[in-house]
């Protein structure tokens, strides 16, 4: 048989029986159910056993995944009656003295939670705390988890817990306490901290974004390629321009001394004399010459060279547009190997 307190707590009837869900937690705080007989010692209208907090986690369309009890005694109600509702039960035995200095409290909440947290993705299996009036001790232990494992700073999870609560922390030591744990905490060179959302860590979190800035400098690679590209193309269509712009000013033959190649001189036909080998050298070398590199049609010119190069510099374009990697490492040692 479960034993149970004769005597209501004090001042128990004057706090709210439950607040609301802390934003960006499952984190909802109440006062401890009490049991039929001790609610017979109570007002009328002051009721507050575990079936009326159920009722009224019901009427708000929530429905709690674990209770976390934080009183000194297991006699205000019978955990059954939680258990028996498919509600997972935590009891952690914290004094109302000496409370702050008991880090393996904290220790143990902390872990609790995560516990839950790991094994429950399901968002809306809410995680109820109480103490006994559901302020000071629920307080303490809910704002350090926020600062310890979600990295909030005190005057955040203060500010969050009140609000929800509709209750401030009575206890200015367990104030303090909290800043002094959250400045404690901003002096730790690195922190295991969970993410209130994803569950994860600090640590996780952070070669998460280390990754994600990995991928955005290949982007950014990427995008200069493509510009050095667009500026080898613009260069590109400059020197033809001019070329053309020469071409045309000059009846269509480039104003330049064409030279006569070594290779070709063997191919005159014999028995021309010097003037008529002279003027074949200014009428032939236009087909078979080179000027500044500028080839004739007996071999490949200049200019398509220019737009060999330009065609591919157009495909190395179009596979960068496509964004694969392989093809684009390809193209670059194809460019390379010229």
């Amino acid at each position: 048989m479960v034993r149970t307190n004769r005597v209501v707590p004090k001042e128990w009837d004057k706090y709210s029986p439950l607040g609301t869900v802390i934003p960006r937690t499952r984190f909802i705080i109440f006062k401890t159910p009490l049991n039929e007989s001790l609610n017979n010692r109570i007002p009328a209208g002051s009721e507050f056993t575990v079936s009326h907090l159920l009722r009224m986690m019901a009427e708000r369309n929530q429905r709690l995944g674990i209770v976390v009890d934080l009183t000194d005694t297991n006699r205000y109600y019978d955990k059954r009656d939680i258990e028996g509702m498919c509600i997972e039960y935590e009891k952690l035995y914290c004094p109302g003295r000496g409370f702050i200095e008991r880090d393996d409290i904290v220790e143990s909440f902390n872990r609790a939670i995560q516990k839950f947290i790991e094994k429950n993705d399901d968002k809306e299996a809410l995680i109820g705390i109480h103490c006994t009036r559901g302020v000071n001790r629920s307080g303490y232990l809910v704002c350090r988890f926020l600062i310890d494992c979600l990295g909030w700073s005190s005057h955040e999870a203060i500010e969050a817990f009140e609000k929800a609560r509709g209750h401030g922390i009575g206890k200015g030591t367990y104030v303090t306490a909290l800043h002094k744990a959250a400045k404690e905490m901003r002096d730790k060179p690195s922190r295991e901290v969970m993410d209130s959302d994803s569950g994860e860590s600090i640590d996780e979190a952070r070669k998460k974004r280390k990754r994600k800035r990995r991928e955005e400098g290949g982007g950014n690679e990427m995008g200069n390629m493509i510009k050095n590209f667009l500026g080898q193309l613009g260069q590109e269509a400059s020197q033809l321009e001019e070329l053309s712009s020469m071409m045309e000013n000059s009846g269509g033959t480039p104003v330049m001394n064409w030279e006569r190649r070594e290779d070709e001189r063997g191919e005159e036909r014999e028995g021309d004399d010097d003037d008529e080998e002279g003027e074949d050298e200014g009428e032939t070398s236009g087909i078979g010459g080179i000027v500044d590199g500028y080839e004739g049609p007996n071999d490949e010119s200049a200019a398509q060279k220019r737009r060999a190069r330009r065609k591919r510099l157009e495909k190395m374009f179009n596979v960068m547009k496509r964004g694969r990697f392989h093809e684009i490492q390809a193209i670059r040692r194809d460019m390379g190997g010229e």
